[in-house]
């Protein structure tokens, strides 16, 4: 049995402990619902930087193959645009394999550019790992260049 001494080591211990744990529950319920909210749009950009100069995104895009697009007062660099989960998990753990952080960013294409996405993404699906990179940067020109 704990008496006087013993009781004073373990009480900070044990209180922190619950204190710990209750704020652990807190964190993992608030992430679990942000990663279960339904995201806007119909593909998915892999931005991988932000900038506010145009020649900072440019030299980005040109270091990791990506290109720049402008969106208000911002220049984003995007790696990929895509719509298929498989295809996006691909890109994903490829950036995180060569330590590069990004972003996913819902956007939404016309439906005539969604179809040319959807043929190359078809594609990317069927080719060896050495080869998606290359229809990946295929996907990125057309969609630089139908881009609004």
């Amino acid at each position: 049995m704990l008496v006087g001494e013993d009781m004073k080591k373990i009480f900070p211990v044990l209180l922190a402990v619950v204190v710990g744990g209750i704020c652990a529950l807190f964190l993992f319920k608030r992430v679990e619902s942000v990663n279960s909210l339904v995201l806007d749009g119909n593909a998915t950009a892999v931005q991988i930087g932000v900038f506010t100069k145009e020649e900072n995104a440019k030299s980005m895009a040109i270091k990791y193959g990506g290109i720049v697009k402008k969106d208000e007062d911002l220049f984003r660099v995007y790696y990929s645009v895509l719509s298929k989960e498989k295809n996006i998990n691909y890109i994903t753990k490829l950036l995180k394999e060569k330590g590069i952080n990004y972003y996913l960013k819902r956007i939404t294409l016309k439906e005539s550019e969604l179809e040319k996405l959807n043929k190359y993404e078809s594609l990317m699906e069927k080719t060896s790992d050495e080869m998606k990179s290359e229809v990946n940067s295929q996907m990125l020109k057309v969609y630089e260049e139908n881009y609004e």
